[in-house]
Parts: C-alpha cells; structure tokens; sequence
C-alpha cells in the first residue's frame, strides 16, 4: 500500500521528467532575461525550436533596436512580451524580409514591428516602424 507522500513523489517525479523535456526543445541558455545586458545570454533566433511554441503564424511586437546589420538583413531587439508567440521580454536578432527598409531605423528607436513564420519555421519581422 502506498502512502499520500509517496504518490505525491511519484506524480511530482512525472511532471518534473515532463517539464524537463519540454524544456529540452528550445535553447534556453542563449535567451536572455530582461535587464541583463551580456551576449552570451543572448537568444539566437535560428536556433529557436518554433515547433514547442503556440502555434501563431503572425505577431506583432514593441521594441527598442539595439543595432542594425543591413547587410544581412538582421536587427537585434529588446522587446517586451509576445505572448501570441510565448515569449517574454528579450533581447534577440531577428532576420527582416527584404521588402523591410532598414534605413528606416537606427540603435534607440523604439519601435512597432509585426513577425511572420516562414515555410522554414522561423520568424521573420515583415514590418517595421516608429512606434506610436
């Protein structure tokens, strides 16, 4: 006979053992919690795992760019949370579509931007402006 103690162990160990393999399916390490600023922490964005995430095709975000990289089509953002997406606040690069003018925006400007999820499973920021 088990006792209450001993199946609230059992039950905590198969939600741990869950919990840890859902964790498993995206790459932590490189996210980055708000306020801490060192780019060992933070998130590439092509490593995500888009398949463990709510299933949106499309999001729309607010931001500050912390830098622009036109050449290869790449802004980094600390942006607050997406919760169509799941995600906190974070620090990550995103890839832009080419229809996106990246003259149109330097390190500081806070901004609105919109995600879309491309056939290859991964976000990409369609839309960029100033932010209202």
């Amino acid at each position: 006979m088990r006792t209450p103690l001993t199946s609230v162990l059992i039950l905590s160990a198969g939600f741990a053992t869950a919990t840890l393999a859902d964790d498993k399916a995206m790459d932590h390490g490189k996210m980055m919690d708000h306020g801490k600023m060192a780019d060992e922490k933070m998130m590439e964005h092509s490593k995500m795992d888009h398949g463990a995430m709510p299933k949106a095709n499309e999001a729309s975000g607010v931001g500050v760019i912390n830098s622009v990289d036109a050449e290869k089509g790449m802004i980094n953002i600390t942006h607050e949370p997406m919760p169509e997406l799941g995600w906190p606040t974070m620090t990550m690069d995103l890839p832009v579509t080419k229809r996106v003018d990246l003259g149109s925006v330097k390190a500081g400007d806070k901004v609105d931007f919109s995600l879309k999820l491309g056939r290859d499973k991964k976000y990409r920021v369609i839309e960029i402006e100033a932010a209202k």
